[in-house]
C-alpha cells in the first residue's frame, strides 16, 4: 500500500515532467516570465503558506533566491530552450533545516503561468533528497498587469 505522502510526491514529479515537456508551448520567448516573485502554491512536502522565490535575470543567467534560506544560479535554455533553466545553488549556513549549507541542483520550467521547481539537494551521507514545489505569480505583480491591461 502507497501512503498518501509517497503518492502526492509522485504526483508532483509527474506534474513536474509533464511541465517541462509542455514548456515551449506555454512560455514567452527568451525567458521573459521567469523574473519576479513566485509565492508556492503547492509542495511535495509540507504545505507554506509563506513561502516564496524571487528571480532575477542577467541575461541568459538567472537568480534565484529562496525566502526560506537558499539561493541559486540557473542558465536559460539548458533543458528545454528559453522555456525552462538548470542551475546549482547552496542552502545558508544559518537556519534550522535539515539542508543548512548543503548544495544542490535545480531545474525550474514555467507552465500556464506557474513555475514548477525540482531541486535535488546532495546529504551529508552521500544520499540526495528531492524538493518539488509549484509556485504562482505573487499576487502584487498580477494586479499591476491586470491595471496596466485595463487601461
Amino acid at each position: 500500500m502507497i501512503s498518501w505522502r509517497r503518492a502526492l510526491r509522485r504526483l508532483f514529479a509527474v506534474l513536474l515532467m509533464l511541465g517541462c515537456a509542455l514548456a515551449p508551448t506555454a512560455v514567452s520567448a527568451n525567458g521573459a516570465a521567469f523574473p519576479g516573485e513566485w509565492q508556492q502554491v503547492a509542495s511535495a512536502t509540507d504545505a507554506c503558506d509563506t513561502c516564496w522565490v524571487e528571480i532575477r535575470r542577467n541575461g541568459p543567467v538567472l537568480k534565484v533566491t529562496g525566502k526560506d534560506g537558499w539561493f541559486a544560479v540557473a542558465h536559460l535554455g539548458r533543458v528545454g530552450g528559453d522555456f525552462s533553466a538548470e542551475g546549482i545553488g547552496r542552502w545558508n549556513d544559518s537556519g534550522s533545516n535539515d539542508y543548512r549549507g548543503l548544495p544542490f541542483g535545480l531545474r525550474i520550467a514555467i507552465v500556464d503561468d506557474h513555475l514548477y521547481m525540482d531541486m535535488v539537494v546532495q546529504m551529508d551521507d552521500g544520499s540526495t533528497r528531492a524538493v518539488r514545489a509549484i509556485f504562482d505569480k505573487r499576487r502584487s505583480e498580477k494586479t499591476g498587469r491586470l491595471v496596466a491591461l485595463r487601461s
